[in-house]
């Protein structure tokens, strides 16, 4: 079998903000915050997912 990798569908970042307490267990908010300074518009869920654990483990100053 070979290995092939399948594209993952992107979401908007409003929709992902949207349904943050079903996909991510956070409140809208921390989407926003976490998708923010992404640059970029379109997310996968595991994009976002690791954007979203990064921003929540960052210090704040």
């Amino acid at each position: 079998m070979a290995n092939k990798k399948t594209a993952e569908a992107a979401y908007a970042r409003d929709e992902l903000i949207q349904h943050a307490d079903e996909l991510f267990r956070v409140k809208p908010e921390a989407v926003a915050g976490a998708l923010h300074s992404a640059g970029k518009n379109e997310f996968t869920v595991d994009e976002a997912k690791r954007l979203v654990g990064q921003f929540l483990k960052g210090k704040v100053l």
